[in-house]
């Protein structure tokens, strides 16, 4: 009943005076033991699972045990996976059946490739499978590229949050006022709350460098052209330039008409970037990542 593989023998041996003998070759006398002694109690020592894992994980495979198949399975994954042993089991897994065990073993080659090469195990496998040794290189290439592909990614993100951010003071200096600088009309007062927009004060420099810069044309001054720039982007972002109190942001939305077509593209690029990362959606001031591409 465990086995439904020595079930299958077990029948082909009914008959009066027929005997038949199942032998198992390949694993330890004693493994055998522990595996039969399971097939009858479903239980083992814990001391022999620690010696025997290897061999049972064999067994219960090829003798159809799942139970088994799984607490060998879970015993490797908790406290018998080692560094001497992982190629091993790596190599076993992958014959057995035991994706969850070929993942974790491969991702523990990878992680300490270099202990794992001196290992016997990986010396042999060398030896009798080069073609397998191959795909774990390349497999580690692969993930260094993925590593230094999800690292450029999470910089760009940073960067386009940066953006967004430096977007929203623009907006709250020129609209709202902060602190010791906003628009003429407005009357700022010296118990104002806390300012929330992190790049604001940022901004504030930027902005009171630009009023006063003798050098403010585009390409004099590299704080100046920073500010020339952001300028622009929020034209290309914000929603109604009719009504907006940024400095030029008309000016920008009546340049763009003009601008030649890869300079567009560019531009439009990074807003809609800048959008899609933050997810905005539905702000008062910017356009949604969808009405980028309209425009």
């Amino acid at each position: 009943m465990a086995s439904p593989v020595l079930r299958g023998m077990l029948k082909q041996a009914k008959g009066v005076g027929h005997k038949r003998l199942i032998s198992i070759h390949g694993v330890q006398h004693d493994a055998v033991r522990v595996f039969i002694r399971f097939l009858y109690s479903s239980c083992y020592e814990q001391e022999e699972m620690k010696e025997l894992v290897l061999p049972l994980l064999v067994l219960s495979h090829a003798f159809v045990v799942p139970q088994l198949k799984r607490i060998c399975e879970q015993q490797l994954e908790n406290s018998l996976l080692t560094l001497d042993n992982v190629v091993d089991v790596f190599q076993l897994s992958l014959l057995c059946d035991a994706p969850r065990l070929v993942l974790l073993t491969h991702r523990m080659i990878l992680r300490n490739i270099k202990a794992v090469s001196a290992t016997e195990g990986w010396i042999a496998m060398k030896r009798s499978h080069p073609a397998l040794e191959k795909e774990i290189l390349e497999s580690m290439i692969y993930e260094e590229q993925m590593e230094k592909e999800r690292i450029r990614k999470l910089n760009e993100r940073k960067i386009y949050l940066q953006l967004y951010e430096a977007m929203e003071a623009l907006v709250h200096i020129c609209r709202d006022g902060c602190r010791t600088i906003g628009p003429c009309d407005k009357d700022l007062k010296d118990d104002q709350k806390p300012c929330t927009y992190e790049a604001c004060k940022g901004i504030e420099l930027l902005v009171r460098h630009f009023a006063g810069c003798k050098l403010r044309v585009p390409g004099g001054c590299i704080h100046c052209k920073r500010m020339w720039q952001l300028l622009e982007l929020h034209s290309r972002l914000c929603a109604d330039s009719g009504s907006c109190r940024v400095p030029l942001c008309r000016n920008f939305k009546d340049k763009i008409k003009k601008q030649f077509k890869k300079d567009e593209m560019k531009w439009k690029i990074l807003a809609k970037k800048i959008l899609s990362t933050k997810r905005i959606g539905g702000e008062p001031f910017f356009l949604s990542s969808k009405s980028i591409s309209s425009y």
